[in-house]
């Protein structure tokens, strides 16, 4: 079944930097699976990696578990691995009046999504504490690994160009992908802008991540900028790569207006259009998906 998932997939390996007048993209969207009815990006490629090598005793696939908030994109990639994989998604979220898209689009796949209230403890550490804990239950499960995606980020780093690029602007929620930038640039010594979507990421966080891979103390790590959010975390914002690729409204999105000549955007990926609010599904209706032979 493994073997069956990953040959769904565009972009394994190293995915392509494009250049459009004078910027640069890490096209990370253009990981996905051949069905866009799935999402793309690093994480798609993280979590099958995961699944793959995860240790397990039973004789079917282990479960992927996430805990995470209404509108992160976490909640659409655990369901769509699961659903390629053959395996149960399960996902533990907030409780809200009307259901973000991308909770209804993991429902969809199949994906078990477990609602918490107020009472029970919705903020995002509980989420994850659940989500640990069912884990737990369960004994074989495959769990977001943070040193496994920060190495993922690294090997991306490969083909970035070593002229011409000033800076990498990457939006960030956790700061796993600003921290596996920064140790992947180490030769380069490139500016890093993490642009942040969430109050709960700050520079203290993402270097802690970075020492934590062992490249805190080299000489050449570029420098980090970090700008907090500009918007609050559940407001989308509607933004186009110039070849009319939308940008993830809660992520990227947030990220381009930072954008000038010499710098590179380091796309995280991008959810499905119908998995997007309904402002950004009326503006990206008519959008046929990525080229793949980009």
């Amino acid at each position: 079944m493994m073997e069956q998932g990953l040959e769904q997939m565009k972009y394994l390996g190293t995915t392509p930097v494009h250049e459009f007048n004078g910027i640069f993209v890490k096209r990370e969207d253009l990981a996905h699976w051949e069905s866009l009815e799935y999402p793309s990006g690093s994480k798609v490629r993280q979590y099958m990696s995961m699944a793959e090598y995860n240790p397990t005793s039973s004789a079917t696939r282990p479960p992927c578990i996430v805990g995470c908030s209404a509108n992160s994109a976490m909640a659409i990639y655990v369901a769509a691995t699961a659903k390629i994989l053959g395996t149960k998604g399960i996902i533990y979220t907030a409780k809200r009046k009307v259901r973000s898209a991308g909770i209804n689009y993991a429902l969809s796949l199949g994906a078990e999504v477990n609602e918490m209230t107020a009472k029970q403890g919705y903020y995002l550490k509980h989420l994850q504490r659940h989500a640990r804990q069912r884990g737990i239950d369960l004994r074989d499960y495959v769990m977001w690994d943070r040193k496994a995606a920060i190495q993922d980020t690294i090997d991306q780093c490969s083909n970035i160009p070593e002229e011409g690029v000033k800076r990498i602007i990457v939006p960030t929620g956790s700061g796993l992908t600003a921290a596996g930038i920064l140790c992947g640039t180490i030769s380069l010594g490139i500016e890093i802008v993490a642009v942040c979507t969430s109050p709960m990421t700050d520079k203290i966080k993402i270097m802690q991540l970075v020492n934590k891979m062992g490249a805190g103390k080299e000489r050449k790590l570029g420098v980090l900028t970090v700008i907090g959010p500009s918007t609050p975390y559940d407001t989308p914002v509607i933004e186009r790569l110039p070849d009319g690729t939308p940008l993830d409204p809660f992520y990227a999105a947030k990220a381009w207006k930072y954008m000038k000549e010499g710098d590179l955007l380091w796309t995280p990926g991008l959810r499905p259009v119908i998995a997007m609010p309904e402002v950004c599904q009326r503006e990206f209706n008519n959008w046929k998906g990525p080229n793949n032979d980009c």
